[in-house]
């Protein structure tokens, strides 16, 4: 989970219809006509925004959404407690299915970390051998409270997460250990996998980042958040690493 900025305005469709479609679920809260809570055709007008949002991933787990069925659409503070945000822009995510289930309707009064709106990165350490989500060891009580429940909720420590992230968690070491012993990179394989892993769309964003602080490239980690949240680069990230490291020496 990492922070996701919005960027840009709402759907132009979501804009023109968000009254009406508000309406349309608060007459089925109430018992006065039946159905799901948006059309097909309202889903339809949320999803492309809510997956550039988070780069076609989940918003909470960071596993690529759309793999077998339709990305769910997350609402930060459940359509059923607070019926008048069901379409309100800033409280919609994108969602795989176990994050949408695991969280459903609980009323987190806030405690859920908000990724568009904060910085879930320094909440978390990432155990480098089991892949699972810990509380940062920095944390204060409250936060670390808020960590531990955002993890729990979203059932991020679930058994397929962090295999992954422990897998992850060993290629992108094993990378900075050949940048270190490598004096140049002649077939450019270390930038084709550096690229990889700096890929907005690359999924776990927090393992990335978190072993290139913990290993000592912070610059490498500043990168990707850059990339993630879309501004432009303009220099080689491999070839600024390899000066760096050579300097080190």
């Amino acid at each position: 989970m990492v922070r996701t900025p919005r960027q840009g305005a709402p759907p132009p469709r979501l804009v023109r219809n968000q009254a009406r479609w508000t309406r349309r679920w608060e007459e089925i809260q109430a018992g006065r006509r039946r159905g799901e809570w948006a059309t097909k055709a309202a889903k339809k007008a949320l999803r492309p925004g809510l997956e550039r949002l988070a780069h076609g991933k989940c918003a909470f787990c960071e596993s690529p959404l759309g793999v077998t069925a339709d990305p769910g659409i997350e609402h930060y503070v459940a359509k059923t407690i607070a019926v008048g945000l069901a379409f309100e822009w800033d409280n919609l995510f994108p969602a795989c299915p176990k994050c949408n289930g695991a969280k459903g309707n609980t009323d987190h009064n806030n405690v859920l970390l908000k990724p568009d709106a904060e910085d879930p990165e320094p909440y978390f350490w990432v155990h480098p051998d089991t892949g699972e989500l810990q509380p940062h060891p920095a944390l204060d009580e409250a936060r670390r409270g808020r960590a531990v429940f955002t993890r729990d909720l979203c059932d991020l420590n679930r058994r397929g997460l962090t295999s992954q992230r422990a897998e992850l968690y060993t290629r992108v070491g094993r990378w900075l250990n050949r940048v270190l012993h490598c004096g140049r990179d002649p077939t450019g394989q270390l930038q084709e996998e550096l690229e990889e892993f700096l890929r907005p769309e690359a999924a776990y964003k927090l393992v990335v980042r978190h072993v290139l602080e913990r290993r000592g490239r912070p610059d490498l980690a500043a990168e990707d958040r850059r990339r993630f949240e879309a501004r432009p680069q303009t220099t080689s990230s491999f070839t600024a690493s390899q000066r760096t490291l050579r300097s080190r020496r």
